[in-house]
């Protein structure tokens, strides 16, 4: 494994550096995924406290690193974001979010200083994500929900720009690269964790509108990326169908619903190796549950639906009744002042025809 000081700074040297920290970097994600399987119960995370001391090692091989092109400088901007990436993914796993959101944050403002975007807006977006979610879970929810506007921000500006798929935020110790497809499917499902993870903060913060917009939007992603727990996937379908029924819009709530049904139904039909998710094996006791829960939902939907198909109805005759009676009343005083005015009619021709006392009396003097 070359040193710094055996490194010179050319494009062979820097790619030899790149391979030495990236042999470093697997043999540390070895100890802290299998080795860890291993420790006591006494010590559950003596590999983890191990492998994350390793990626410190890298991080300050990649801090003293002197680079002098600007393409060199990007790079080890990069691998430094990546490393303290993989650090801060560790502090989680140890249960140390003060220490993974420090590591996080200065990824994120390591590839601040970047303007080229191409190779480090997978890892910036995730980033947002991954702060979001730890902030929500200190109870942050401000900060949680201003990182993932952001990182929404940031999605709409790449698709504005028609650039090519980012690279994955891993990618750069990667030996093998993926192609665009692969980079643009890795992407978009970053961005659906984005959406979902909003979805939950605007619940907490009491937008259950914008909640339950967002978590459609999650669902409809998930179901055509097709990567997707989908007994999860039906019962947070049927979860969203609740919503829409506070707000009367039954039409959305049977939708959901429907769809929730037609997605378990196909994993209860896995077993006969009938549906789409043959492949897959699913607990018997979670596929029961989860169809008992979609079929309360359902329940939900008849009773609310007959509850306020009824008080509808009564509000209709109500509204109704009055609007009756002023059209009665109405039509009776109409026929009370043509009454009127037929008898008024009738007395000026009786006064017209019938002459009174006086007039008899003048005429017959005549």
């Amino acid at each position: 494994m070359p040193t710094l000081e055996e490194i010179s700074h050319s494009p062979k040297d820097i790619n030899n550096w790149f391979l030495s920290v990236s042999q470093q970097i697997a043999e540390s994600r070895r100890v802290i995924e299998d080795l860890a399987l291993e420790d006591p119960p006494t010590e559950p995370f003596r590999s983890k406290y191990a492998g994350r001391s390793m990626l410190k090692s890298a991080l300050e091989r990649a801090q003293t690193f002197d680079a002098f092109t600007d393409q060199e400088i990007s790079r080890i901007r990069l691998a430094q974001a990546t490393i303290n990436y993989y650090i801060g993914q560790v502090s989680v796993e140890v249960e140390e979010p003060a220490e993974a959101i420090k590591a996080f944050t200065s990824a994120l403002e390591i590839l601040g200083l970047e303007s080229v975007l191409k190779y480090n807006l997978s890892l910036r977006l995730h980033l947002h994500n991954v702060i979001a979610t730890l902030w929500s879970g200190r109870g942050e929810h401000n900060k949680a929900y201003e990182l993932l506007e952001k990182a929404k921000e940031m999605h709409a500006e790449y698709l504005h720009a028609k650039e090519p798929p980012p690279h994955s935020y891993d990618e750069i110790f990667m030996d093998e690269k993926f192609n665009d497809e692969e980079r643009n499917t890795m992407f978009e499902k970053l961005y659906t964790n984005t959406l979902f993870y909003l979805a939950q903060v605007y619940g907490v913060r009491g937008d259950n509108r914008q909640a339950a917009a967002h978590c459609h939007i999650t669902l409809q992603r998930q179901l055509e990326g097709d990567e997707f727990d989908p007994l999860d996937w039906s019962l947070n379908c049927a979860t969203l169908s609740q919503y829409y029924i506070t707000m009367n819009n039954y039409r959305s709530a049977r939708h959901t619903l429907a769809c929730a049904s037609s997605v378990i139904s196909n994993v209860e039909e896995s077993s006969a190796g009938v549906s789409e998710y043959s492949d897959e094996t699913y607990d018997s006791d979670k596929i029961k549950k989860t169809r008992a829960d979609i079929e309360r939902c359902w329940i939900k939907y008849c009773v609310n639906l007959l509850k306020d198909s009824v008080q509808e109805s009564q509000d209709s005759d109500i509204s109704e009744k009055p609007s009756k009676l002023s059209e009665m009343r109405k039509n009776f005083e109409e026929e009370e002042e043509k009454e009127k005015d037929e008898e008024g009619e009738k007395e000026e021709e009786s006064k017209a025809v019938v002459p009174n006392s006086e007039d008899i009396d003048e005429e017959e003097e005549k």
